[in-house]
């Protein structure tokens, strides 16, 4: 079909110079605007070419940069301990040094930090750290475990940490001692922790 309305065209161009028509440039400038009007639907009509998408990632970035931190906004932040499974959530209020930043400027400042939501009512960010909870840090008992004094990290229950399993067997303390180890028996300091074992292991 193009050939066709091309050969069409290159005949009506080789009009004589003595015979010029004003119609020749008419025609040929229709034409022209055919083919480009055939060659433009072909290439629509046909699944296999493909056209250029407009660039959204820009207007992406652009809607982000639109969302700051405000004064109301709640600031939530989950501390996540490794060696314990425990985590700690805290929820404020954002820090003046916070208010009108925006997504990379807040990650720049807790660059450490996992930020899982960011929009003008609350930010929520999470931090793992290889240590102990402080519940678990700042308290320790003496309990059973295996039938053997075991001291723990934290407060007696369900999610005390085993710290040392000594070579003190149950079997060798008074009724009063083991029931007391049953229900934990929580030390102070270092200090108090070791003068008890020396007492249990001297009986």
């Amino acid at each position: 079909m193009f050939s066709k309305l091309i050969a069409k065209l290159s005949s009506l161009h080789q009009v004589k110079v003595c015979n010029k028509s004003i119609f020749t440039k008419p025609v040929l400038i229709c034409g022209l605007i055919l083919l480009l009007s055939g060659i433009g639907y072909s290439l629509l009509a046909d699944p296999n070419v493909k056209l250029p998408l407009p660039h959204q990632g820009s207007e992406v970035a652009k809607q982000d940069s639109k969302i700051k931190i405000s004064a109301d906004t709640d600031l939530v932040q989950k501390i996540s301990y490794s060696k314990c499974k425990d985590q700690e959530v805290f929820r404020t209020k954002p820090p003046d040094n916070l208010v009108g930043l925006t997504f990379n400027q807040v990650q720049q400042i807790y660059s450490g930090w996992s930020i899982e939501k960011f929009d003008t009512k609350e930010v929520e960010m999470t931090l793992t750290v290889d240590s102990l909870c402080r519940e678990h840090s700042n308290n320790m008992f003496i309990g059973i475990k295996n039938d053997y004094v075991t001291v723990f990290y934290g407060v007696p229950g369900p999610k005390a940490i085993v710290k040392e399993v000594t070579n003190i067997p149950v079997s060798g303390l008074m009724p009063q001692d083991v029931q007391e180890l049953h229900q934990g028996l929580i030390v102070q300091s270092k200090e108090e922790l070791l003068r008890t074992l020396e007492g249990m292991q001297a009986r």
